[in-house]
């Protein structure tokens, strides 16, 4: 079996592979430019437990932390629509990071229920057989009284997907997502280039990425692969 935390050094492998070159932020006049954030840190995020259902409000050190990467400049868009997902960690978030602007929620955008496994621990887990089956399956199972991971991902890349329209319909060319880790690696591992496993996509509280999705021609939006960025708190980004 794979565990999380073997993922978890994966992924920082292939944080190491992102940083390669340095990309000029663009303005999305050519298509729309997508900003995609994971929100701020809660308690239970603090104490590394498994939270999807549970509306935990940020910590303190989550808020100092968003309040830390606005002034460095990690969040300097022109966002011209902020969507999120509704549980109060990204209403929250939002507000930090995106004063004045109103968000429009989509439920589809929550993160993985977690079921048995809220509010739990992977020291308070690791002994259940259905925790250890779960991660046998490399986390795809349906994990009892929640989802399995093609569940979570199907609805979160429907919501997505409608908001990008309906963004694109009104004019929009800077959208900002303030959404859950699961959502952001569901998003990524679908759109993403280069094509890289979902748990290659992981980010850190307050941390995000961004995609450029091209026009293509009379069609609208092409809903092919695109360039996905991690954000830089230097007013940048790398690839």
């Amino acid at each position: 079996a794979v565990s999380w935390r073997k993922r978890r050094s994966e992924s920082a492998a292939f944080s190491a592979d992102c940083r390669i070159s340095s990309r000029i932020r663009r303005k999305g006049r050519d298509g729309m430019q997508v900003i995609l954030v994971r929100h701020g840190k809660t308690t239970g995020n603090q104490k590394r437990l498994y939270i999807g259902r549970t509306d935990e409000p940020l910590c303190e050190e989550g808020i100092a932390q968003l309040r830390q990467n606005r002034q460095q400049g990690l969040y300097n868009f022109p966002v011209d629509r902020l969507i999120c997902s509704p549980m109060q960690r990204c209403l929250q978030t939002a507000a930090l990071i995106c004063p004045g602007q109103q968000p429009i929620c989509d439920e589809r955008l929550r993160e993985t229920d977690f079921g048995i496994f809220e509010g739990k621990s992977y020291e308070q887990l690791k002994t259940l057989p259905a925790y250890q089956e779960w991660l046998a399956s490399g986390g795809e199972a349906v994990i009892e009284q929640g989802e399995s991971r093609a569940q979570m991902t199907d609805r979160c890349l429907k919501g997505f997907a409608h908001q990008l329209k309906q963004a694109e319909q009104d004019g929009c060319r800077c959208v900002l997502f303030v959404v859950h880790g699961g959502s952001i690696m569901a998003i990524l591992e679908r759109y993403a280039l280069p094509q890289r496993p979902f748990y290659d996509f992981q980010v850190e509280n307050g941390q995000g990425w961004q995609l450029d999705l091209p026009l293509q021609g009379e069609n609208g939006l092409c809903p092919g692969r695109c360039p996905a960025v991690r954000l830089q708190p230097t007013g940048g980004t790398e690839e």
